[in-house]
């Protein structure tokens, strides 16, 4: 077993999969990461003792803050100071290296918490019955998959499905962060989500992962669930989602409703950057995605 992603809510992507125990699979993947670090790089290099992911999170969140105010300077005043210009530039390789930091402390949680409680996790083997655990992890900050172009961190991506017919495992793949930047940080790198042989690692008491794609959708679509859904996820609009990242800005989105839409569920949501001028965003069109916000939120998701 190889590892091929760890998303930040302790999800292991698993390639060469085969059906092991989640104990197994766990010390397997641990020792594929270790080998895979530099033999010299120690755990704690760089990180104050105590600093967890949320507080380099926090950190981010008021790098952001000063960017805008620079932002709003330059565009009241037409220009930015020489010295404002180079603080825009520290701030951001600042930016960027405190999201690398991220994502090692992350990485490094998500080893101590498995290896401390494998009973609380279990193992599935991908195929098309399970293609809403995928969509369960869409927008979710992504370690270890890197761009083979530029070596910027992967996420996940599915193509669209207009028709509203159920997704198929062809329809993910790998996206480049760097797509989302402007000319000359643009990276447009893909890569083909390979379906065979391929598992997951993640919790175990996640009650959508027990149950097909077509019963999940069966079941949410009954009038009862869908608005519950609705009013469970409106008491939390303006809320920061802090798993799904801006992939430009690198701080948690936020959710919020669309100002029009079909009045069903899957057309309502979406996470948006809180950055001014920010457009980037992730929607929350399938019940997974759903039943995945309300999961990190409220500890439960649509079941």
């Amino acid at each position: 077993m190889l590892l091929e992603a760890i998303f930040a809510i302790g999800t292991i992507v698993l390639t060469e999969f085969v059906r092991v125990t989640a104990t197994e699979a766990i010390r397997s993947w641990i020792n594929s990461y270790e080998k895979s670090q530099p033999r010299n790089q120690s755990q704690n290099e760089g990180n104050p003792v105590g600093r967890s992911a949320q507080d380099i999170t926090a950190d981010l969140e008021v790098i952001d803050a000063e960017v805008v105010e620079l932002e709003r300077k330059e565009e009241q005043d037409n220009r930015l100071s020489k010295p404002d210009k180079e603080r825009q530039q520290e701030l951001e390789h600042l930016r960027s290296r405190k999201f690398k930091e991220f994502q090692e402390l992350r990485s490094q949680e998500i080893i101590k918490e498995q290896s401390r409680n494998p009973d609380n996790f279990a193992t599935t083997k991908l195929d098309k019955d399970r293609v809403h655990v995928l969509q369960f992890h869409m927008g979710q900050v992504v370690m270890e998959k890197k761009c083979r172009t530029c070596s910027r961190p992967m996420i996940l991506q599915s193509k669209k499905r207009l028709d509203g017919s159920l997704y198929q495992l062809d329809d993910f793949f790998w996206s480049c962060v760097g797509f989302y930047n402007d000319h000359p940080f643009q990276c447009k790198g893909s890569q083909r989500f390979t379906a065979q042989d391929l598992g997951l690692l993640h919790k175990a008491d996640i009650f959508e992962f027990q149950i097909s794609n077509q019963e999940l959708s069966t079941i949410f679509h009954q009038n009862s669930v869908e608005k519950a859904t609705v009013n469970r996820l409106k008491a939390h609009l303006r809320e920061k989602d802090d798993e799904v990242f801006c992939p430009i800005h690198h701080v948690p989105m936020v959710l919020r409703e669309k100002r029009e839409h079909a009045g069903v569920a899957l057309d309502m949501f979406f996470l948006g950057c809180p950055h001014s001028g920010c457009k980037q965003l992730v929607k929350l069109k399938s019940p997974a995605q759903l039943a995945a916000y309300l999961s990190r939120k409220e500890g439960r998701g649509i079941l």
